[in-house]
């Protein structure tokens, strides 16, 4: 054996001993306080004390400030003056470790963190150093040791220059040709290396000599012949919540971002690039000294603002319009405060992607995606790294996939990027995020040293270059035209992104989605309604309020917070934040009602506002007493008469019947008939219940929030203890008991409708317990329907591939439906997201109760309502879509004395004489006075469609999803006809 390896890695060791000595240890004296407010320490007589020799630091979640001086010290030859702070916690997970934030005679410089542990200082300057110092979440002891640091510089180029190569040689095959050149090369730079007396200018000379021969010899005559290249782009990935605050990462953006400044001081040649603008909001109110200097690197093409939404959003969860609101104000932000029009769709960590995405990026003038979660599919992989992705509408996007958003740029990391890339045949060239996230600092000055050796192209590596995030795609571009002009048609998917992981976010922390359900509906609502008073009653559009509580919502729905996957603390923020978004919103809603009721032309009555876009005749509450309400138009209102009523029920032993369906139960009260009177057929499979509460173990095999296991289905308790029942004016209230828990449900019927509904009160103590809603029905077919954003699609209700056994548990957000020929069952919810769908069982998944990382999660009082709702037909001629809008968007109704005012007593601000074609959002533009209209078919239909305004209107144009107008459409009155495709969504701009 030669041993040159060893030898090597001898010489590494001796180097690394002898280049970086230190000057001096550092004495501070310190103070706790709370999260800063602003840049300024806390005064001297704050509390400071001298920090003791073998002194350590502990807590969770605490906060120091640090304070210290430096005397100048005289500048030297081929050194560097470095400050270093060591906690014993380097190279730890960064995201809960020890962090701080250095300012240097008041401005603040950089982190310091588990992977950036020193700083460059300057000779002959003194400096005043203060550390705002996060202890991190850990709770254990640390240490803190800084001190001054002399590092050789010409030590340190040779060492980088020697450890590249080296470590290139840990994974290519020791006997291949291109590992025995860099052997060859590294062995006869060892030998003029003269050791005998370090420190004499002998012994630098022998390091000058041997750089040279590295150079010459090997980084200019042996690399560069290389097949691929690797796209790096620096990045730290910050989780605006998760195992910490919002308040958290705001110090986290600002910690990150001054560290990836800092670093671009050092290496010119390094670029950076960030998504999310809440995380430069953050900074941008904390340190705008640091937010200008951002802008500047903005200005110089190195620092580049990408991602179009918000943040990093779930993407199962939130509705279609939060999508469209997610991009509006992410790139508003990008390009108010930088000039940047953002291309990219930036989500390497959410938990799955709806099929909608395409269309919506299409039309938002992003072009361009990017994530890496879907590698983390416990069954399945995909086939493609580099596709275009196919939406429901048939709209196809650029989409690339990595399988790490937080890459280390070292030799290894760069060979299995390029070794790992599955489209070779397709581009030369990958691309690679580089740098640790979640407070890590992003790319370190090692990554840095790595890069200046390895974009030389070294022997059996790919090329790596700095680059940007739309440099790389523009070149991905170039290649996909020539492949796709001698080649072959590019690879494409064709359907929702589904990740086969994290199926438990659709479920965990209940209360929150309900929330943003809540919040996102109501606002609608309180949209519609403003336009509706500011256009034909000249009232106040309060702009402000919904921006302000529009960018609230945005920002709980981001990836680790509406899937219930952070910690407790998170969620006792956002439930204030919801219950002061809530109370905005409700207060609107009343006051334009109040100003309609003002203006309304009548002898009295009880007036019913319908915020669906569909006319709707059904029951409503006013006074304590009950109404009728025939065909009130869609997002307008009618005034009906104040004759009370009643739901038409008639409730007998185990029986709720009305003039369409009868519900049978058994003794427990689970449904054994539902009998519909008018197809003349029963829906329940025979021998079955319906509604059958079904509790499971659910113990998953990790990631306690996020998943659930398939395994959980092999052991099954039904909640059937019955502890109490009444009757009530629509059905039965029955209370069951289960362990610890009590679930309270109103089984409701009423005239004139085949929906069954289930409101439901649960107050949940379980540990890890998993509920779900189960319907067996008479129903043969081999697919179900879900909605989704701006649509629906189909998932298999067997399990034939793997890829189908894979969906056990699948998203959808209004309603799921199973339907055969000419009938069909939907079950509908109004905060639920969780569905499965085997053979002819549909089922609803309620609450989960993990302990980790929020060992309280979902304990408590739940309310929601789900519904089961038999209908002739398929899901379009039952008219599923209607009712699921109707759950969720009940008509409201108010007592309006005799008016003399000038509108009428029936309207509709807008409407559509198309039933596939929904009129989903009524809202004032962001730029001007117009009005937006945005509508889509859920039918997966083309039509013609006309759309009615309840107000004269100038102008319509048909515009982009960022407002801004493509064609002008011919006005007819007071309606236009737009061409809808399947699945289309489009956006009118009316000019009143």
């Amino acid at each position: 054996m030669d041993f040159i390896k060893e030898k090597i890695n001898v010489t590494l060791d001796t180097i690394k001993r002898i280049m970086e000595p230190v000057l001096l240890n550092i004495e501070f004296e310190y103070v706790e306080c709370e999260y800063k407010k602003n840049n300024t320490p806390p005064a001297p007589d704050a509390g400071w004390k001298k920090f003791a020799e073998g002194e350590r630091l502990t807590g969770v979640d605490k906060h120091y400030w640090m304070h210290f001086t430096l005397d100048a010290v005289p500048a030297q030859k081929d050194k560097e003056l470095l400050f270093m702070l060591n906690t014993g916690r380097e190279g730890a997970w960064d995201a809960n470790n020890p962090q701080g934030l250095v300012f240097l005679n008041g401005t603040a410089t950089q982190a310091l963190d588990t992977n950036h542990t020193w700083l460059g200082l300057e000779f002959d300057k003194a400096y005043d150093v203060y550390i705002y110092f996060y202890t991190g979440r850990e709770g254990n002891y640390f240490d803190v040791l800084p001190k001054l640091v002399l590092r050789d510089t010409l030590l340190y180029q040779l060492y980088y220059d020697i450890l590249t190569p080296y470590e290139v040689l840990g994974v290519l095959p020791a006997d291949s040709y291109d590992a025995i050149r860099i052997k060859n090369a590294l062995e006869k730079a060892s030998f003029l290396l003269d050791w005998r007396n370090k420190g004499s200018e002998a012994f630098y000379q022998s390091v000058r000599d041997t750089i040279a021969f590295l150079k010459e010899e090997f980084y200019e005559k042996e690399c560069g012949n290389v097949q691929g290249e690797v796209s790096c782009i620096g990045h730290t990935h910050i989780d605006v919540a998760w195992l910490w605050t919002v308040a958290q990462t705001r110090e986290k953006a600002e910690r990150s971002f001054s560290t990836v400044l800092n670093l671009m001081r050092r290496y010119p040649d390094y670029k950076f690039m960030s998504s999310q603008p809440q995380l430069y909001q953050h900074v941008k109110e904390a340190n705008p000294e640091l937010y200008e200097e951002i802008k500047q690197r903005v200005k110089e093409g190195r620092w580049e603002v990408e991602g179009a939404m918000w943040l990093e959003a779930d993407c199962n969860l939130i509705s279609g319009e939060s999508m469209v609101r997610q991009i509006l104000h992410g790139k508003k932000f990008m390009k108010e405060e930088f000039g940047v029009e953002s291309k990219i769709l930036w989500l390497p960590d959410v938990f799955g992607y709806s099929a909608a995405l395409p269309q919506i990026l299409q039309k938002s003038g992003v072009d361009r995606f990017f994530t890496t979660k879907i590698y983390w599919n416990e069954t399945n992989s995909m086939p493609n790294d580099i596709f275009m992705w196919k939406g429901i509408d048939g709209t196809e996007i650029m989409t690339c996939f990595i399988r790490d958003y937080v890459r280390r740029l070292n030799p290894e990391s760069m060979y299995r990027a390029w070794d790992q890339f599955k489209d070779k045949n397709l581009t030369d060239r990958i691309i690679a995020t580089v740098g640790f996230g979640d407070g890590g600092g992003g790319t370190t000055p090692e990554m840095m040293e790595y890069y200046n050796r390895l974009k030389h192209g070294l022997p059996g590596m790919p090329k790596v270059m700095i680059d940007t995030a739309n440099n790389f795609y523009d070149h991905m571009e170039k290649d996909f035209a020539n492949n796709t002009k001698e080649l072959r048609t590019l690879p494409k998917w064709d359907g929702e992104l589904y990740l086969e992981l994290h199926r438990g976010t659709y479920t965990t922390m209940a209360k929150n989605k309900r929330s943003n359900r809540k919040s996102e509906l109501l606002y609608q609502e309180a949209e519609t309604l403003s336009v509706l008073d500011s256009v034909l009653l000249g009232g106040k559009y309060d702009q402000e309020t919904f921006d302000r509580n529009m960018i609230n919502i945005l920002l709980n729905q981001f990836h680790d917070i509406i899937p219930g996957s952070s910690i407790k603390e998170v969620y006792e923020v956002t439930d204030a934040e919801y219950e002061q978004i809530l109370s905005d919103a409700n207060a609107i809603k009343t006051e334009k009602l109040s100003a309609i009721c003002k203006n309304v032309k009548t002898e009295g009555g009880i007036l019913v506002y319908n915020p669906t876009p569909y006319a709707i005749s059904d029951y409503v509450e006013a006074d304590g007493a009950v109404y009728y309400a025939d065909a009130v138009p869609a997002h307008g209102y009618k005034v009906i008469s104040d004759a009370p009523t009643t739901y038409g029920v008639t409730v007998s032993d185990r029986v709720l019947e009305n003039d369409l369906i009868r519900v049978t139960f058994d003794d427990h009260y689970q449904i054994i008939s539902v009998f519909d009177k008018e197809a003349g057929r029963e829906t329940i499979a025979e021998g079955a219940v319906a509604n059958r509460l079904e509790l499971y173990e659910d113990y998953p095999k990790c990631w306690d929030a996020w998943e659930i296991s398939e395994y959980y289905q092999q052991k099954m308790w039904i909640c059937d203890d019955v502890t109490a029942v009444e009757k009530t004016e629509r059905g039965v209230r029955v209370t069951r008991k289960y362990g610890n828990s009590e679930i309270v449900q109103e089984i409701a019927i009423r005239n004139g409708s085949k929906r069954i509904d289930f409101i439901t009160k649960v107050d949940w103590h379980e540990d890890h317990v998993f509920l779900k809603a189960a319907f067996p029905v008479d129903i043969r077919t081999q697919e179900a329907t879900y909605d989704i954003q701006f649509g629906n699609l189909k998932r298999p209700t067997h399990r034939n591939t793997s890829w189908d056994r894979a969906k056990f548990e699948v998203c959808a957000h209004k309603w799921g439906d199973l339907s055969e020929g000419n009938y069909g069952v939907s079950l509908l919810n109004d905060c639920k997201y969780g569905y499965s769908a085997y053979e002819n069982v549909i089922s609803l998944s309620l609450l989960k109760s993990a302990k980790d990382p929020n060992p309280v999660a979902d304990m408590g009082m739940h309310e929601f309502t789900y519904s089961f709702y038999p209908h002739t037909g398929d899901f379009r001629e039952g008219q599923t879509v209607q009712e699921a809008y109707l759950l969720n968007m009940p008509l409201t109704a108010q007592r309006i004395e005799k008016t003399e005012g000038t509108m009428p007593e029936v309207y509709s601000l807008v409407s559509c004489n198309r039933e596939n074609v929904v009129v989903e959002t009524v809202k004032k533009t962001d730029a001007d006075d117009s009005v937006i209209v945005r509508l889509f078919d859920c039918y997966n239909q083309k039509t013609e469609a006309t759309v009615t305004f309840g107000f004269d209107v100038k102008k319509v144009s048909v515009c982009n999803l960022m407002e801004e107008i493509e064609y002008e459409l011919p006005v007819d009155g007071r309606s236009v006809t737009v061409p809808v495709k399947n699945f289309e969504i489009v956006t009118l701009k009316v000019e009143a």
